[in-house]
């Protein structure tokens, strides 16, 4: 079976569904399945919005950066999936994704948000994104995605809209040159 969890998946440009011109972060890989979480689609809500309306603007004593909550996926929609650094406060329900990396499900990570207490780095989804047993590796096999080890930078620093660019970067090639239908098709 291939690792990939902890890996990036690049959407081939001739996907044309809710994963067009996507990357992936590969959050959960084993033998029940994939889960991963779209970290390029980014919504209308930031994350100082989604913080006061977690906490009804009770606290104001926090500061935020421009960081926009992204949409993670097309499954479980209404819930909030966290990708962050490893932090030295423990969350309730977090999953370790690789030695620098977990996933965060339960709301006490998003008290911690514009504090000195928050994780260095985190990117918060809304929804995700879900593949059962071998589902994955057949769409790799099928030229649906290509696999790249994930990059910190390009998850939580570069810009939402070159994230697809500098992922397909790290393999060396450009996504632009591709055509738009797969070879073998006319």
């Amino acid at each position: 079976m291939m690792d990939l969890q902890g890996q990036f998946l690049i959407a081939m440009p001739h996907l044309a569904d809710y994963f067009h011109r996507t990357v992936v972060f590969v959050c959960e890989h084993n033998d029940q399945g994939s889960m991963g979480v779209v970290i390029n689609q980014p919504t209308d809500l930031s994350i100082a919005e989604l913080y006061s309306k977690l906490n009804f603007m009770m606290k104001n004593d926090r500061t935020f950066d421009d960081a926009m909550v992204v949409a993670g996926g097309p499954m479980h929609t209404e819930r909030g999936f966290i990708v962050h650094k490893n932090s030295l406060v423990d969350f309730q329900h977090s999953y370790k994704i690789t030695d620098e990396l977990c996933l965060t499900t339960s709301a006490d990570v998003v008290d911690t948000f514009g504090s000195l207490q928050a994780p260095e780095k985190y990117l918060v989804a809304l929804g995700c994104a879900g593949w059962s047993a071998g589902q994955l590796e057949q769409e790799i096999a099928d030229n649906a995605w290509l696999v790249v080890p994930s990059n910190d930078r390009i998850l939580f620093d570069t810009p939402y809209e070159d994230r697809y660019l500098a992922a397909s970067q790290l393999l060396g090639i450009n996504m632009h040159n591709f055509a738009t239908a797969q070879v073998g098709h006319s």
